[in-house]
């Protein structure tokens, strides 16, 4: 019958507390900015920011020396490709550079006056291109471009010698061309910076915000608290496991919605390669949720202002992005950073999701990733624990004192 009643008590003390971190977050303007306007919009944001995918046609500068129908052959070539397109055709690198120097192009292609007796005379001539490096993009599309035209070029010229030897045109192109060769960009068939960025970027806002608005609720408590703790000292708040419990409960039911809507409406909204469905997004959910909850309560004991956690979200995002292997192979980062990588839930959160919805693994598939994330929700749910705990001896100490 104790047990019972004690049960009965601590549910009551878990929903007063739950009820009450509700009416926290939606009284804060600045925590309801972070969870809602944040979390809802900067998907849409980053989405139509890559609406596009890919960067077509690079406005570059050609400066052709040669002057022969062979080098304005590979000038046509060039301004064909989907990539680069050639807006201007000057006579010196002077002109080209003020171009460059304006914006009106992005990039300068140099042909040699020796282009043409180069190739006559069976000596590899060359072909220089200068890019502006503001963005990947533009570095991308031009090396591409050019390197397929070269190679074009260059094995039509080796068909044409063979032929001239003697060899029938089928005999000369497979001479030239002895294995044919096809690639394509799996689970990213456009090649589109959206499809490679966004799945990672929604896994990455969803812990971001989330440890952000834990840690401003966490600020304004000990700037109104009596004594600047944590945990107010109020007769609800003595259970240490009915407070992580009510408010990682109100945490993780506001983001159970924010995290369905991120990892599954969004790529649907944006047409990116997945094949989640809702069973299949609540399992994993689940465990990257949790993780990052009581992450986020374990680490709030630093958070002295509201304004602390600002600090931490400005500075950690993008590192963090990094370190967590999707733009840059697991294996290649250096065991330092892999092994602080695995302190947080975004590490296995990104790898997990980008398996599962970009190239359709089963649950049972990410168990690694699965596996990790339970083991980061104990380890600071272990964590929070006697961070809260300590917090409520301080206030009971010092409430002590004063009464005596």
């Amino acid at each position: 019958m104790k047990r019972k009643v004690y049960f009965k008590k601590a549910l009551i003390d878990i929903a007063e507390i739950f009820t009450e971190e509700l009416k926290n977050i939606f009284k804060d303007s600045g925590v309801v900015i972070i969870f809602f306007a944040a979390g809802l919009l900067y998907p849409i944001l980053y989405g139509f920011v890559y609406l596009n995918e890919t960067y077509k046609n690079v406005p570059v500068a050609v400066v052709n020396l040669s002057h022969t129908s062979l080098s304005r052959s590979f000038v046509r070539a060039l301004d064909a490709t989907p990539e680069i397109k050639v807006s201007y055709k000057v006579n010196s690198m002077e002109k080209a550079k003020s171009l460059y120097a304006h914006s009106d192009v992005y990039g300068i292609i140099y042909i040699p006056s020796s282009f043409s007796d180069d190739i006559h005379r069976g000596k590899q001539t060359r072909v220089l291109a200068y890019s502006s490096m503001a963005s990947m993009m533009y570095y991308k599309g031009m090396y591409s471009a050019i390197n397929y035209v070269s190679l074009d070029m260059g094995t039509r010229i080796q068909i044409l010698n063979m032929e001239l030897n003697g060899l029938t045109e089928q005999q000369a192109k497979a001479a030239a061309l002895p294995i044919l060769s096809q690639g394509h960009a799996l689970y990213n068939p456009k090649g589109g910076f959206a499809t490679f960025l966004l799945p990672a970027v929604l896994v990455m806002i969803i812990q971001q915000t989330l440890v952000l608005g834990i840690g401003i609720l966490a600020g304004t408590a000990r700037e109104e608290n009596t004594f600047h703790q944590l945990i107010p000292y109020q007769r609800k708040y003595h259970g240490t496991m009915r407070i992580i419990s009510g408010k990682g409960l109100a945490y993780f039911v506001l983001y159970m919605f924010i995290g369905i809507y991120n990892l599954l409406f969004i790529p649907y909204l944006f047409k990116l390669p997945h094949y989640l469905t809702l069973g299949a997004i609540v399992p994993f959910l689940l465990p990257y949720l949790l993780a990052c909850i009581f992450f986020g309560m374990a680490i709030s004991v630093f958070f002295w202002n509201r304004e602390n956690s600002l600090l931490l979200y400005l500075c950690t995002s993008v590192p963090l992005l990094f370190i967590s292997g999707f733009s840059w192979p697991g294996f290649c980062i250096h065991p330092f950073w892999k092994t602080i990588s695995y302190f947080f839930p975004s590490t296995f959160g990104i790898q997990g999701f980008l398996k599962m919805n970009t190239m359709g693994a089963s649950i049972t598939q990410i168990g690694f990733e699965c596996m990790g994330l339970w083991v980061q929700a104990g380890f600071y749910f272990i964590i929070a624990f006697f961070v809260y705990r300590w917090q409520i001896q301080l206030s009971e100490k010092k409430i002590n004192r004063l009464n005596k």
